[in-house]
């Protein structure tokens, strides 16, 4: 296998990005008590950005890549779901989170109700684990790391995951373990879950965007094995 090789766009994205994380570190300490709530708030830029950048991201895939196979549309699906997640229609047309268990478990909520809103998130959560497994796959054991697309998607993949683990923490240490974090630290917390949910789209799309432009096979049309095994040779 080559030895992964990363271009001048590349510098130019990992530059913006770790700008941009920066800037994420300052908003805390620079921001007012008001323009800090509205910028992190749901109705705020950046949630709002967050799904107009899952949609984009859906949408770059189906422009982008060739042949659209089942994995290019279980992916496109997904993202389009993310944005939904983050529009809250999860919870739109029914009294809770259909993600959450004490909705099925609340008596007022109506059993049909319940009972398609379970095959719906079933359905929506077997996505996400057939998307993992096919990333870890390409990632581990089709030699996705030597491409350049491999890198961003891992980038990507575990942004995803730890915007995740910064938004549950705070309430698993309140509601587990009786510790409430200091206002500065919910600061940071919610500037880091809201900021990383616009970054994490805008790196799949970059994986995305140039997966078409690099001789490694791409984890979401598939790739021969042949061209597998050649993965990373030319960046």
């Amino acid at each position: 296998m080559g030895q992964l090789r990363f271009t001048a766009a590349d510098a130019r994205v990992a530059r913006a990005t770790a700008v941009y994380i920066l800037l994420l570190t300052l908003f805390p300490l620079m921001l007012s008590e008001p323009v800090f709530r509205y910028t992190f708030s749901e109705e705020g830029p950046y949630e709002q950005l967050s799904i107009a950048g899952w949609v984009l991201a859906a949408l770059l895939i189906l422009v982008r890549i060739r042949p659209l196979g089942l994995k290019a549309w279980t992916f496109a699906s997904i993202f389009v779901m993310f944005a939904a997640r983050e529009a809250d229609l999860h919870k739109a047309f029914t009294v809770g989170s259909i993600f959450k268990s004490r909705y099925y478990l609340d008596a007022a909520a109506p059993i049909r109700d319940k009972l398609v809103s379970g095959i719906v998130a079933a359905g929506m959560i077997a996505l996400v684990v057939y998307a993992g497994f096919v990333i870890m796959r390409f990632l581990f054991r089709q030699g996705g790391l030597q491409s350049r697309t491999g890198f961003w998607l891992m980038l990507g993949t575990a942004s995803f995951v730890l915007c995740k683990v910064v938004d549950r923490a705070p309430a698993i240490l309140a509601e587990g373990y009786g510790i409430t974090l200091p206002p500065l630290a919910m600061r940071y917390a919610s500037a880091f879950e809201e900021g990383m949910e616009l970054l994490n789209p805008l790196l799949f799309m970059w994986s995305i965007w140039i997966s078409q432009t690099e001789k490694s096979p791409l984890f979401l049309p598939g790739a021969a094995k042949g061209d597998i095994e050649n993965a990373g040779e030319v960046a």
